[in-house]
Order: structure tokens, then C-alpha cells, then sequence
């Protein structure tokens, strides 16, 4: 199975509207989840987010209509004893949210692209958001199985809990940045 793209086809993207938009370096490899997280199920508005990812000095955002933030905790009841101990998500195990600033688009309100690290991390971006979804990499695993909302029946390995998403996210990034 190929884990890497180099499809020279992927280069721009955009939010629903089009006021904000990306260009992916041509060429460059990217990697691709699905992730059930909490933080994920929020931002996007849907039980489980389609994620593509690059390396931040491989990519141009123009992002003059978006608001980035980082939610430090999950609000209040929004777990619902999923992810969280004892159903209460600012004392769960790791309620602490990932230091990625999601970015929105002021204009539609569609999630846009997610970055964390400045210029030396990565840039995470939902697939959708992609013009060409034929030439993107193949999907490659999901993370934080657990708290997905319906089951999901394909024969992608599933990560389910905290440290196992954690190190298979890690591994996918790692092989980003030994390529140039």
C-alpha cells in the first residue's frame, strides 16, 4: 500500500466559499486519516473528519477571511462520558485539546485548515477542501476509534485509544519530514 502522494494535481484548495484558500507545493508527499476525535466531531460538525496533512513549509495559505482559535477544553456536557472521565470533559484524561489552531471561514463558516508548529510543523486540512479528491492519497487508518459515533465497516487498521492514535499520527509525520 502507498503511503505517500506525489500527485502533482493536488495543489489548491479552498473553504466552501472560496474566500480562503491553500496551494500545496507540487509534489510534495501528504498523509491521510480519519480522525473521531471530540475536538474533530465539533469543529467539523460531522462524526468523523476526513483529514490530509503536509508539512507547514510545503504550503500557502491565504487565509485573510478566517478566524483561528484553540480550544484549551472541551464545553461543557459536550462529552457526554465519551473520552472524558466520569462524563465530565474538563476533568477527563486528556480533555486538554492538540495546540492546532482551527482555522474558520468568516464569510461561510466552514471549517478551513487547521495549523500547528509556525513554519516548521504541519497543516492539517480537511480532504473536502481539496479541488482534485480523485488524486489525494489513499486514507490510511482511523484514529480515536472509540469515540466514533457509527461503526465503520472497511479494512483500515483502527486506532482506538489515546497513546495508539497518538504514535500512529507521530509515525505518518515522521515520514513527511524525511522527505524534503
Amino acid at each position: 500500500m502507498t503511503t505517500n502522494s506525489t500527485a502533482a494535481t493536488v495543489t489548491r484548495g479552498s473553504c466552501t466559499c472560496g474566500a480562503n484558500t491553500f496551494e500545496v507545493k507540487a509534489g510534495v508527499p501528504m498523509q491521510r486519516f480519519y480522525c473521531h476525535c471530540l475536538y474533530c466531531q465539533q469543529f467539523m460538525g460531522k462524526p468523523a473528519t476526513d483529514v490530509t496533512f503536509v508539512r507547514a513549509k510545503n504550503i500557502v495559505i491565504h487565509a485573510e477571511h478566517a478566524t483561528f482559535n484553540n480550544p484549551k477544553v472541551l464545553p461543557p456536557g459536550f462529552a457526554h462520558g465519551r473520552g472524558s472521565r466520569f462524563g465530565n470533559p474538563d476533568k477527563g484524561r486528556f480533555a486538554k485539546c492538540a495546540r492546532l489552531n482551527r482555522g474558520r471561514c468568516d464569510e461561510c463558516g466552514q471549517p478551513f485548515i487547521e495549523t500547528i508548529g509556525g513554519s516548521a510543523g504541519m497543516v492539517f486540512i480537511p480532504s473536502g477542501n481539496f479541488e482534485h479528491q480523485d488524486a489525494l492519497p489513499p486514507v490510511q487508518r482511523h484514529i480515536y476509534y472509540r469515540l466514533r459515533v457509527q461503526n465503520v465497516t472497511d479494512d483500515l487498521p483502527k486506532h482506538h485509544y489515546f497513546a495508539s492514535s497518538q504514535f500512529a499520527i507521530y509515525r505518518m509525520i515522521s515520514r513527511l519530514f524525511r522527505r524534503p
